[in-house]
């Protein structure tokens, strides 16, 4: 009897054992996840800055060109007055004199006045728009100092957010290696609900690891209320809109990540358009279309897609300082009312 209850007592102890290391993975992951996330914040505070800071420039440099052009046509005005003043001087003597009458003379002078009232004022704007001039391209190169501060800080930030990502990727693989174990335990036990439980969250937590062999036609996930998390693992936070009219959200995964459709409906792809590199237009069942940018590649040609089925993999195509998946939601049809996604995803536990 002893020798018989040996191995249920050596499965039991293993099992305490394995859930311990288990849970302990879990809090790993969940730690490297927040730090991904706080990671991912500071990275989108940094992309704002600098979106502000170019929208400065960029308003300074049209307002010194408006001066440009303003001090040109002043200048114009000013050489063109002294040149007729050096080549008529001593005129206006002469056309007082000539006058035929004192009201003639008097309304001489006052023409005469005003010219030269006139010439003084183009001379005195000049000046003003020349000194306003300085002070704009002063102001101008205190931004572009700015700026350069601010592409450095993002860098710094993007460098972090790549080493929250792979600390994330890896406490990731520490979890299913201790899931490995512990559906061992459970096999060994003969304890098929828990097993089934465990190879449930060793595949939700195996979805979002970079694959290189997912093939069209594949379903990952579980949807929530309807919805399908487009990537497993991400991190990110609510960037929709800002500084930089942001349309959607960045959700961070390494390279090669499974990106999945949100919703069952039919699905195209655009090789290298514009910012968004390789994106994919996913016209969905509920007539919204949801749309994926920065794929590394595509996952099958276009196609009738079910929810869940992978459709590319994620990557930095197109005007991308990391790797990640950028995600809108077009309300009605492709060139729809862009809506922020963060709702949605939060509430899909995304």
């Amino acid at each position: 009897m002893v020798v018989a209850l040996l191995p249920a007592l050596w499965a039991t102890a293993s099992s305490a054992s394995t859930a311990d290391d288990l849970s302990a993975a879990r809090q790993q992951l969940q730690a490297a996840r927040d730090a991904a996330n706080e990671a991912v914040a500071a990275f989108t505070q940094a992309e704002n800055k600098l979106a502000e800071t170019e929208q400065r420039i960029a308003d300074l440099q049209s307002r010194i060109d408006d001066l440009k052009a303003k001090a040109a046509q002043l200048q114009d005005i000013v050489r063109q007055r002294a040149r007729y003043a050096y080549t008529h001087s001593g005129q206006d003597l002469d056309v007082l004199v000539d006058a035929t009458s004192p009201v003639q003379a008097a309304r001489r002078s006052q023409l005469l006045d005003q010219a030269n009232q006139r010439d003084g004022d183009a001379i005195h704007k000049l000046a003003a728009v020349n000194d306003d001039l300085k002070d704009q391209q002063k102001a101008l190169q205190a931004q572009e100092s700015q700026e350069a501060a601010v592409k450095s800080a993002l860098e710094s930030k993007s460098a972090e957010l790549q080493g929250k990502l792979a600390d994330a990727q890896q406490a990731a693989n520490a979890l299913q290696a201790r899931l490995d174990v512990e559906i061992a335990v459970a096999k060994s036990i003969d304890d098929a609900a828990k097993m089934q439980a465990l190879q449930a969250e060793r595949a939700a937590v195996a979805a979002s690891q970079t694959v290189s062999n997912a093939g069209a036609g594949q379903i990952i996930g579980t949807p929530i209320g309807g919805f399908q998390c487009p990537v497993t693992g991400a991190s990110y936070t609510d960037d929709f809109g800002g500084a930089r009219g942001h349309p959607g959200i960045d959700m961070f995964v390494p390279t090669g990540t499974p990106a999945v459709a949100v919703k069952s409906g039919s699905v195209r792809y655009v090789p290298n358009e514009g910012d968004g590199g390789n994106t994919a237009y996913l016209s969905a069942d509920d007539g919204n279309v949801y749309f994926y940018g920065h794929f590394s590649q595509f996952v099958g040609g276009a196609r009738a897609v079910s929810q869940g089925e992978i459709i590319g993999l994620t990557g930095m195509t197109g005007n991308a300082t990391a790797p990640h998946l950028h995600f809108e939601v077009r309300l009605g049809g492709v060139n729809g009312s862009r809506t922020d996604p963060y709702p949605t995803l939060k509430a899909a536990g995304c």
